[in-house]
């Protein structure tokens, strides 16, 4: 899979993104396959598959948050972003929407996405979670990454400890800084 991490700080939020792109038994390494993007408003790092990856990080247009949005940007990633994201997964053929399975997840990805400079987490089953520590990690090497930060350490070097440890994960490593606002 892959390792992304956010951090949000009390002025900014950080995420970063392996570069090693892993599909079946095979690595690519290449400029186009990305993990992360600064996207208008947001920041977004994608792990799972691949497919959803590419048509979330190259083609997804995000809503703008408006002054209200602002105030309440848990609530415009419930009612705003995540309809917006889910019609276009639909859209581009990565949902199923004429499958008769209850679960609208019928492939895996993981998101953090930095609006403002807050981070949010969003599942394949499309819930938003927020960590009240700031610290967020997703893809295989997100674990490892996340003991690395409650361990203390940096955001580079819990990158680092990730890829030492999930063969998933490779340097080097993108990061992405968005300041609050």
């Amino acid at each position: 899979m892959t390792t992304i991490i956010g951090v949000e700080y009390s002025n900014r939020a950080v995420v970063l993104a392996d570069s090693r792109v892993v599909g079946e038994s095979k690595i690519y390494n290449h400029p186009d396959m990305i993990k992360i993007v600064n996207n208008g408003n947001f920041i977004i790092g994608a792990a799972g598959d691949v497919r959803a990856l590419q048509v979330v990080l190259h083609t997804w247009k995000p809503p703008v948050p408006l002054a209200k949005d602002k105030l309440d940007l848990f609530t415009f990633m419930i009612a705003k972003v995540v309809p917006s994201l889910k019609q276009l997964l639909t859209d581009s053929g990565v949902i199923d929407s004429k499958s008769s399975d209850d679960k609208d997840s019928n492939f895996e990805l993981q998101l953090i996405i930095a609006v403002n400079g807050q981070l949010f987490e969003i599942d394949s089953d499309f819930a938003i979670s927020r960590n009240d520590n700031g610290y967020y990690g997703v893809g295989s090497g997100g674990d490892y990454a996340l003991g690395a930060l409650h361990a203390g350490i940096t955001p580079e070097e819990a990158m680092a400890i990730a890829a030492r440890l999930d063969s998933k994960t490779a340097e080097p490593f993108i990061i992405e800084t968005q300041v609050k606002k």
